[in-house]
């Protein structure tokens, strides 16, 4: 499992840890306590904004394309 000789996606996987939702919610929770560390507030639009880039970014690039683009696979 970790040191395959071949290794394929599918076209219809994905190939993160956990998917773009999670991790938007993770990072903006942890940006929320760093900001409420400096008496900051973050707006309810800020932060959906926030999370859209990030949910944006795992959509991109979680495509198995990505990975074969970059040679991560074998295709």
């Amino acid at each position: 499992a970790y040191s395959p000789r071949m290794l394929w996606t599918w076209p219809n996987a994905r190939i993160s840890v956990m998917g773009g939702e999670q991790a938007a919610s993770v990072l903006s929770q942890v940006k929320r306590d760093k900001l409420g560390e400096k008496n900051t507030n973050w707006s309810a639009e800020d932060e959906e904004s926030f999370k859209k880039e990030i949910r944006e970014q795992y959509e991109n690039q979680g495509h198995p394309y990505y990975a074969t683009g970059r040679l991560w696979d074998d295709g």
